[in-house]
């Protein structure tokens, strides 16, 4: 149902973006994203080590309005995850520390507003949100490694059982900043997702939360200047 809900709104607010660039278009450019990705997950269950140093690519359409206000709208492809503590338990000894790599993909859509509080600096205030879908390849074998409790194998969760909790979707608010003019911008965003991961596994009990947070930084190199588009 949660799918279906935010499906519902991504095409609304999709249908919204075009409908206003129909209306009271400006100027518009578009092009494409590189950059990389620093990507971690929040939860109760695991301690994280590191988070995950990934690039991002994808592509990027921006609608300006007058010289302060402008709509943009990405769609991206990101590795994202992260490396967290995990133990492996030794009869009569003291648990072996360990780590995970959570690592999964993710391809992602983006909505966000910018505001340009001064003219002659080319620096936008962003303020949105994305919507994106996880999928991952993640290691099965290693049942040995425990998280949750890293010191009473009773109260642990085995690593792997986790795993499913890593393909899903995923939503959320995203702040930034946004420099530059003509055929180059450099984008700086925090993206903070919302939704508890742990519910994508089966028969989940409700408690535990498993949450993704990411900072990012690319580049847009836009196919033509805004100025020179007829």
């Amino acid at each position: 149902m949660n799918f279906i809900v935010n499906a519902r709104t991504a095409t609304l607010t999709v249908f919204l973006f075009f409908t206003l660039a129909g209306i009271a278009q400006t100027d518009y450019k578009m092009g494409v994203i590189f950059g990389s990705n620093y990507s971690g997950l929040r939860s109760d269950l695991f301690t994280m080590s590191s988070g995950r140093l990934s690039p991002t690519a994808g592509f990027s359409v921006t609608l300006g309005f007058g010289d302060k206000f402008e709509l943009n709208t990405e769609i991206a492809f990101a590795q994202n995850g992260a490396i967290v503590k995990a133990v492996t338990f030794n009869p009569e000894n003291e648990p072996s520390i360990r780590t995970y790599n959570f690592f999964y993909n993710t391809f992602e859509t983006g909505f966000y507003t910018g505001y340009q509080p001064f003219e002659s600096i080319p620096v936008r205030l962003q303020a949105g949100g994305f919507f994106g879908a996880h999928f991952h390849k993640l290691d099965r074998t290693r049942k040995d490694l425990f998280v949750g409790d890293y010191e009473n194998i009773v109260n642990a969760t085995q690593v792997t059982l986790l795993n499913e909790s890593m393909a899903g979707i995923d939503f959320g608010p995203v702040l930034g900043l946004s420099a530059g003019s003509g055929r180059f911008r450099l984008n700086a965003r925090y993206y903070y997702g919302t939704r508890n991961l742990y519910k994508n596994i089966a028969f989940a009990q409700e408690g535990p939360h498993i949450r993704t947070s990411s900072l990012r930084l690319a580049l847009v190199y836009f196919f033509k200047d805004r100025s020179t588009w007829d």
